[in-house]
């Protein structure tokens, strides 16, 4: 099956999987550009309303070749790691980045969602503490997306706007249902393309799990999660237990090098057979 790039009716700009590593120089911190800035009066917070026939329409185009390229995956139980499925859909070889020459391979497949863009990967994490699930956000609440995007890696912060619904065959019930972010700042994160970003955990002020970064638009701004429920439905249908906050450790939105240090954040090399 084909990755996905995402495009929407306002200029939805592609998916959020980096190719292959090339060098390019990155920036310590960057704050969005003046325009992308959300200001939190506009953004009264309340309650998320049920989806809706107003909710961001979204259109998913399919590629027709499917690279190698990295992406991002995080811990959410022991052994177990959670990413975008169109980071690891159609490789033939999957692996933890280690540095620009070293791959750690994983030796087990992944497992995606039928219906949603979210996948499952069974991998050691040793000690590693794993992200708790969260509640679903509220319009206006804080939300913070980490990752590796281009050569670099950090923590692009966001409040959240409401609900977008993507269509697509592959994308069906609950997968098409995604939340739409505003992006307010970047911490570590050069300005351009959040591609690498994928797969990525968005956590809420709490340190809490409340989606998986799939796609962004980078002239606007946006950023587009997977929700908290169907993060929920793919640990349910594999039997994946969820950690609580007191076995996390988390109480805040930690930095993007706390998360690294802990080794719950890591690059996702996805290989191609017949490219780099």
């Amino acid at each position: 099956m084909a990755a996905f790039v995402l495009a929407g009716l306002f200029e939805w700009g592609g998916g959020l999987m980096q190719p292959a590593p090339e060098d390019r120089p990155g920036r310590s911190g960057y704050e969005a550009p003046q325009g992308h800035k959300v200001p939190l009066e506009r953004t009264p917070r309340r309650p998320l309303p049920p989806p809706s026939l107003g909710d961001m329409k979204l259109r998913v185009e399919e590629r027709e070749k499917i690279q190698s390229g990295v992406g991002t995956a995080f811990v959410v139980s022991r052994g177990y790691w959670l990413t975008a499925r169109h980071v690891v859909e159609g490789c033939d070889r999957l692996g933890f980045v280690v540095d620009r020459r070293h791959v750690t391979p994983i030796r087990d497949a992944a497992v995606s969602h039928p219906d949603a863009d979210i996948a499952l990967v069974h991998a050691d994490a040793g000690r590693s503490p794993a992200l708790s699930l969260g509640p679903l956000p509220d319009i206006g609440d804080a939300g913070y997306h980490y990752g590796f995007p281009g050569t670099g890696k950090g923590r692009v912060s966001s409040t959240l706007l409401g609900r977008g619904d993507l269509r697509s065959a592959s994308l069906r019930g609950v997968g098409r249902l995604v939340l739409v972010w505003a992006e307010t700042g970047r911490e570590g994160v050069a300005p351009g393309s959040l591609g690498g970003i994928s797969g990525g955990p968005t956590l809420d002020a709490s340190g809490r799990l409340v989606g998986i970064a799939i796609a962004s638009n980078t002239r606007r701004g946006r950023v587009s999660t997977v929700a908290p429920r169907t993060i929920q439905q793919m640990l349910s249908a594999e039997k994946v237990p969820v950690e609580t906050m007191q076995q996390t450790g988390w109480t805040a939105a930690p930095s993007f090098s706390e998360l690294e240090r802990a080794g719950t954040v890591r690059q996702l090399y996805c290989k191609v057979n017949g490219q780099g």
